[in-house]
This record gives C-alpha cells, structure tokens and sequence, in this order.
C-alpha cells in the first residue's frame, strides 16, 4: 500500500502522517498550499510520479465564520471543499484510484435529537456546510471507488489555542463563562488518524466498503459540561485556576449561525462493516493538557474504550508554527517519498476577550 495523503498541513494530517512513520507505511505527503486541486493537469502529474495506491484527502477550508462573512474565504472554502474536490475525483476516475475523503457533520441542519446516520437527510445551513455537501456530491457522481468519513469537532496537539483561551477567560472573569447551546461529540484527530489508516487497509485488500461513513469519540455531551471538565482538568496544573474554579458560573446561549445545535454522528456502521470501534477522548485530551503546561509524559496514555471525561478542541483557522514546521519536514519539496521504518512499540465560548477559535469538525 502507498499513499498519497493531501492536505498534511493540517491538524488531521500531521496526526495520520505521524501514524504512517510509527507503522511504517509508505507514503508521499502534500500540503494543501502544495497541489492546486483547480488544475487537473497538476493533480494528473502528482498522481503518476509518485504512483500511489490510493489517495487521502484531507485538504479543506474550515473556518466557518469567515466561509459565511467573507467573499474571498467563500470563495477559498468552496475551491477546497467543493470544486477541488470534483476535479480531484475525476483524476481518480481517469486513473482508476480509489479515493477516502474526509468530510464533516455540517452537511447536517443539527435538529436531530438522536445521533445522525448515513442515511439521514444532508441539509446544510451554512456556507462550510453547503460546500462540504458539494464536494461529497461531486464525488458520488463522478469515483464509485470512494470512501468518504465525516466527523464531529477533532482537536489534538499541537494545536492549543482553544484551549488556552478558555483558561485565560476563566480566570480574568472569576469563573464566569458563556457558550453556545451545542451538543456534540469532540474526537481526538489521533483517532481519526487509526481510522483512516484502517480504512485505507481495507481498500487496500480490494474489500467492497465504498460509500458514506461517520466516525467519532465515545460520550457525545454539550458543550458547557465539556467546558466544565476540561477546566476540572487543567486546574490540577493551575494554581490560580484551582481557585476560581469552585465560583465556575456558565451560562449557555442559543446557537447562531453558521454553528448548529448538533454534530453529534452514530458510528454504528463503520463498527459493522470495518470493526473500527470508538474510543474515549479522555487520553488524548489529558496528553494535550500536559503539554500546554509544560509537562512531559514519556509515552502516549493509552485509549480506554468507553471511559467518561470530556474536551474540547482547537480549531478552525490557522495552524500553530510547531504544526508547520513538523509538516514542513515531512512535505519539503513539491512531492516527497517516505518509508518509514516500523516502530518499537472551531468559537462556542462567548467572552470578553476576541473569539479566535470555533468548534468544527
């Protein structure tokens, strides 16, 4: 198996190149400002030298806001989400590729009680997720060898910000916080990461496994109890969050566009038909926390199935230096080739400082 893995820039693609090295599977990795996707020619050239097995595509605009207020970011959203997409279907056609694309839980209105489906009705209340919605039709029209994998909100080191804005909040207003009315599912991108990898074996093996599926964390949850055990958590490293988290007052408001009230996916299918069960968030989230203070753990806490603490993730618009400069290493040149060898082992919070990031998925 080889894989040519799009958009590696990325939180989702730093996770899953980092589990290519540790499992020592062959790829080639592009970053998204790397491969123009409009230019069919282009996309065509980076196919045939480097010959991959299959593609992943994990390039995408993601910062709902600005899709929704801005023409120019409309316009950035739609070529990554939606036309790049098409034309980079039609490559894969043209060259007999099989295609897994990573999508998002915002081809949803977010109405639904219960956890979405598959086969639930896509109605896409923003422009990020009309443009999402797009690209998948784009796909299903044109490449039946497809697998494409919507997720709820993914967070993951080395990206913070969220995170810290929220620590930073609590303790400049005494505990007092505001969010939004969302209930959703946050899923660690290293998650993520074992899920494609898996899916992509099964393509590998020539299984019959075309089609739509959703994958997330284990213990959906609204956002303000997520916020609340995530500041339960970082406390035990912060001194002066410990002592103004017992005065912790937040109080929800209604859900505002582009947001909706749920992103919350079933993962029933992807556990019948490839085996892949859903991990806890609890480990990953832990780790990040460390990690934003300082604190070093000599090896990744291993994930529990089914345990029950929750985070929340960074997200939507830019990415940290760290993250550039590890998929910097990983992507120099226009294509580059990697074996590695096998290894031992997006903002709901409204504040009185500026929102920067915003749950997504």
């Amino acid at each position: 198996m080889k894989l040519l893995v799009l958009g590696a820039d990325s939180n989702l693609g730093v996770a899953l190149i980092g589990l290519l090295q540790s499992e020592g599977v062959e790829y080639l990795a592009l970053a998204t400002s790397e491969l123009n996707l409009l230019k069919r020619t282009e996309v065509v050239k980076a196919c045939v030298s480097c010959k991959p097995s299959q593609i992943v595509n994990l390039a995408s605009y993601s910062d709902l806001e600005m899709a929704e207020s801005d023409p120019e970011a409309a316009k950035e959203c739609d070529i990554l989400n939606s036309s790049g997409v098409s034309t980079l279907a039609e490559v894969c056609k043209q060259l007999n590729l099989p295609l897994v694309h990573h999508s998002s839980a915002y081809v949803f209105d977010g109405k639904k009680i219960h956890p979405y489906v598959e086969t639930d009705t896509t109605n896409p209340s923003s422009h990020y997720g009309q443009s999402r919605w797009s690209g998948e039709r784009a796909i299903r029209d044109v490449l039946p060898n497809h697998v494409i994998v919507r997720t709820d909100w993914l967070f993951g080191t080395p990206n913070h910000d969220f995170f810290r804005q929220y620590i930073a909040t609590c303790k400049q207003n005494s505990g007092k916080l505001e969010v939004m009315n969302h209930r959703f599912c946050p899923t660690p991108t290293s998650d993520v990461a074992r899920v494609l990898l898996a899916i992509s074996r099964q393509v590998d093996c020539a299984a019959e496994v075309w089609g739509t599926y959703h994958y997330c964390a284990s213990q959906p949850l609204s956002l303000d109890i997520f916020v609340s055990n995530f500041l339960q958590i970082a406390a035990q490293f912060d001194t002066q969050l410990a002592t103004v988290l017992p005065a912790l007052q937040i109080t929800k408001y209604p859900v505002r566009k582009p947001f909706i009230a749920s992103t919350v996916l079933s993962s029933q299918r992807v556990f019948e038909t490839f085996g892949i069960k859903q991990r806890s968030r609890v480990a990953e989230l832990t780790v990040l926390i460390e990690d934003i203070y300082g604190i070093e753990h000599a090896q990744p806490i291993p994930a529990k199935p089914n345990a029950d603490t929750e985070v929340l993730s960074a997200t939507t618009k830019g990415r940290s230096s760290a993250t550039k400069r590890k998929v910097k290493s990983k992507v120099k040149g226009k294509l580059r080739s990697k074996i590695s060898k096998p290894a031992d082992s997006g903002s709901h919070a409204k504040t009185t400082a500026r929102r920067k990031d915003t749950p997504l998925s």
